[in-house]
């Protein structure tokens, strides 16, 4: 292809970005309003409406559209972005009083006037969505946030997402407020916890200034309440809450929850602001998968100053899967110690036992009754039939299947594997351990099973257990 006129290059170079993306939100959002402002010297010149479309294309399609714009225009072309649109940033800051100039001043690629709307909306301005990595964990959120962005209020209103500590959940919500400012820092965002909700409005209750609360609620453009299911502890706080989300919801604004768990497992919490939650959208954000956790590991790399070799890198996204946060202390505690050793990087064995995942460091944490439990679990089957001497095609599986945990997971040697499931021979257990070697590389869903009866027993490890 080699199309020459700049409008015809650039509405053929999207129509081909389009069909590539296959996310009609996602090229609705950072895609429709750009412009090609110029071709000068190899550069191709695009103009983004704001900061925030510029961060995201840039870090996210720069490769995709570099690609497709050389190849319509048949010679090679390096995409340059900028911010070309006179729209509601510069509008509104002119608005203001020419004394308050030095708010114009460039802040960390942002806007000074942005980032101090950040500040006072309660956003770590370290969260942007340019910097979320996607991934099978948390594509529906993420899809979800991007609607939001590009339509709040009207597109999943209220928006509810939910999962364990460290997952991202409090990142993309405040994502969403940040990308909002970026596109007009007079949008009223507040966010905070429920806890702190709770502590302002006892603070009004006392000084007799429950009005003054009710309208810095109140008459915001987004609300932000992370940690929500606490909010179920506090009657009078759950009807004040339910008031404020219905004036808020009413008046066309949007509504953001964050929670550990999803609404109809919020214990206390009354029906009708249950049914209010559930009203929106309700999206879960789980554990992220291998390729997310390796994604998540370069990012913070690259961005820590981190040199670490890929196949260190590897191993702490494979070893460490339970949440985003301890993920990247293990990265920083690894970075540390490998600075440390003077003879070259750690071995493999030593990260283990740096980040605690070796099999010393789990067998403190886990106990032998936890892991037998977990799979009695998951096999329907209890932990006596599986230390007894019945031998069902699936006792004898789920046997197996605590074997190859116990030897495999947690390094226990092989006659005391065989004690623990009341086996006299430790041939027993290799073969067990074989068995399951074989069907997990022969069964998808065999292995999902084993790798969630893992994920379970980590997870829930208690170094109180006892023997049974």
């Amino acid at each position: 292809m080699k199309i020459k006129d700049p409008a015809q290059l650039w509405k053929t170079t999207l129509a081909q970005i389009e069909i590539k993306l296959d996310s009609p939100a996602t090229f609705k959002t950072f895609f429709v309003d750009t412009k090609l402002l110029k071709i000068e010297g190899g550069n191709v010149f695009i103009g983004v409406q704001n900061a925030f479309t510029l961060d995201w294309l840039k870090s996210k399609h720069e490769r995709l559209i570099k690609e497709t714009v050389t190849y319509v225009y048949g010679e090679p072309l390096n995409p340059i972005f900028e911010v070309y649109h006179k729209g509601a940033v510069e509008e509104d800051i002119t608005e203001k009083n020419i004394e308050e100039a030095p708010l114009l001043a460039v802040e960390n690629g942002m806007m000074g006037v942005v980032t101090e709307a950040i500040t006072k909306a309660g956003l770590n301005p370290k969260y942007s969505i340019s910097n979320y990595i996607v991934g099978n964990s948390n594509r529906l959120a993420h899809a979800a946030a991007i609607a939001v962005v590009d339509n709040p209020g009207s597109m999943y209103n209220p928006l509810f997402m939910y999962g364990k500590t460290g997952v991202g959940k409090t990142h993309l919500a405040q994502s969403i407020g940040r990308a909002l400012l970026e596109r007009n820092p007079r949008n009223k965002i507040k966010y905070i916890s429920s806890e702190g909700f709770l502590n302002e409005m006892v603070k009004g209750i006392k000084a007799g200034q429950m009005e003054a609360f009710r309208q810095k609620y109140r008459q915001v453009d987004l609300l932000i309440i992370d940690d929500v299911q606490l909010i179920s502890k506090w009657v009078a706080t759950q009807d004040e809450f339910f008031n404020t989300f219905n004036e808020i919801h009413n008046a066309g604004k949007q509504v953001i929850f964050i929670a550990d768990r999803k609404p109809e497992d919020i214990q206390s919490l009354e029906s009708r602001l249950k049914s209010r939650m559930l009203g929106g959208m309700v999206v879960d954000i789980a554990n992220p998968d291998y390729e997310t956790r390796l994604a998540i590991l370069q990012r913070k790399s690259d961005s820590s100053g981190i040199n670490l070799k890929p196949q260190i890198i590897e191993f702490i996204a494979r070893t460490v899967t339970d949440n985003i946060r301890e993920l990247e202390g293990a990265l920083q505690k690894v970075a540390l110690y490998n600075q440390m050793k003077p003879s070259g990087d750690l071995t493999l064995e030593e990260i283990a036992h740096t980040i605690g995942k070796d099999a010393q460091s789990k067998r403190e944490k886990v106990k032998v009754p936890k892991v037998l439990k977990e799979v009695a679990k998951s096999f329907a089957v209890t932990v006596k039939e599986l230390k007894g001497p019945r031998r069902t095609k699936e006792l004898a599986l789920a046997r197996q299947v605590a074997m190859y945990i116990l030897r495999e997971e947690f390094n226990y040697k092989l006659e005391e594997v065989a004690k623990f499931l009341n086996r006299e021979d430790h041939t027993t257990v290799l073969h067990a351990i074989d068995k399951v070697k074989s069907k997990m590389m022969l069964q998808d869903g065999f292995n999902r099973q084993v790798a969630q009866i893992i994920t379970n027993i980590n997870e829930s490890a208690s170094p109180d257990d006892e023997m049974e």
